[in-house]
């Protein structure tokens, strides 16, 4: 299996922990919903509002950095795509990181 992934955060909307989980938890349901006609699409999406957490969900907060500044509540959403079954990529994600700030971090591998 051939694998593209990529890492977004933001901090667009997270005011506090509950307005974090709100948006955790929109962007997890669509991203079910979508994993669910595409099942070579992996995704984790990952709040982040105590220091503990990056430690907790192994997330190099120095990667998210440039977006969070070390400010907190953060969000961070993983994809991974199996690029042997599918594209990498779908106008739906785009659109939805987009609705909610997401700024893409780091894709893996990277392109050339």
């Amino acid at each position: 299996m051939n694998f593209r992934s990529y890492i977004y955060a933001t901090v667009d909307g997270c005011v506090d922990r509950e307005a974090t989980l709100t948006i955790v938890n929109a962007i997890a349901d669509r991203l079910a919903a979508i994993a669910a006609r595409n099942p070579a699409l992996g995704w984790q999406v990952i709040p982040l509002v105590e220091p503990e957490d990056f430690d907790d969900f192994d997330v190099d907060a120095r990667l998210l950095a440039p977006v969070t500044g070390g400010r907190l509540p953060a969000i961070n959403v993983n994809l991974s795509f199996d690029i042997d079954r599918c594209a990498d990529g779908d106008p739906e994600i785009d659109a939805l990181l987009a609705a909610h700030g997401m700024v893409l971090l780091a894709r893996i591998p990277a392109d050339d």
